[in-house]
């Protein structure tokens, strides 16, 4: 004979029982405004390129020196011609001088440089895309030489898919800066929860976000469109 169970014996057997998770809605995501950096991003990865041309060329020994002047670090002339505190022609003096280039070379280090950035796959048609539907304000936001920015929109013409720029030789910040976030929220003209920065370093994402703004990690066009939808970015 089954044993009855006690009234108290069900509320025992009800306490145990755990509710099921409740589900959380969905966050609701309002992205006004776009921000794209561009080497690593828009293009390829035009230095570490440069630098193993260069140092094929040149037979460079000196692998660090080579990286080190190409690079953002502090004090590089690599740093300093980003800021804007030299010029191209100023670099190439510098470069050709500390890595003992003779002048025999006649290669243009600054042009080795330049070209080696070339539009990621299907980028510019995204970019385009997302330009002529007028639903986002995008921007640029990009450590950059001035003189490589110049070059590179006379050769793709991309400049004009943008609604604004934020460089770091306008302002003699890079993404080490915090202030050149600063600068760039100047530039949003929206909330920053409302803006969504488009990098390919981690770093700079988490700069951002310290401030309030959104971020995808980039890593080639495909994967920034599914990222796009899960923040409802509408790209058509």
């Amino acid at each position: 004979m089954e044993e009855l169970i006690k009234e108290q014996d069900y509320n025992e057997i009800l306490e145990n029982i755990k509710a099921p998770p409740q589900s959380k809605s969905p966050k609701s995501y309002n992205i006004k405004t776009l921000v794209f950096d561009l080497g690593g991003v828009y293009f390829t990865a035009g230095t570490p390129i440069a630098i193993k041309k260069i140092e094929s060329l040149y037979g460079i020994q000196d692998k660090r020196l080579l990286k080190y002047l190409f690079s953002s670090d502090t004090d590089s002339i690599g740093s300093q011609v980003r800021l804007g505190l030299i010029t191209i022609d100023e670099f190439e003096t510098q470069f050709r001088s500390k890595l003992r280039i003779p002048k025999s070379k006649n290669h243009s280090i600054w042009q080795f440089w330049f070209n080696s950035y070339v539009p990621n796959p299907n980028m510019p048609e995204l970019i385009q895309k997302l330009s002529k539907s007028g639903k986002y304000r995008m921007v640029i936001f990009s450590g950059n030489v001035r003189e490589r920015i110049e070059f590179l929109d006379k050769k793709y013409d991309f400049l004009k898919y943008f609604d604004d720029t934020v460089f770091s030789f306008d302002y003699q910040y890079n993404k080490r800066h915090i202030e050149f976030y600063h600068e760039l929220l100047d530039h949003i003209n929206c909330k920053p929860k409302q803006a969504l920065i488009i990098d390919d370093h981690r770093s700079v994402l988490e700069n951002g976000q310290s401030l309030g703004l959104n971020g995808i990690q980039y890593s080639y066009t495909e994967q920034l469109i599914e990222d796009f939808e899960k923040l409802n970015v509408l790209v058509e």
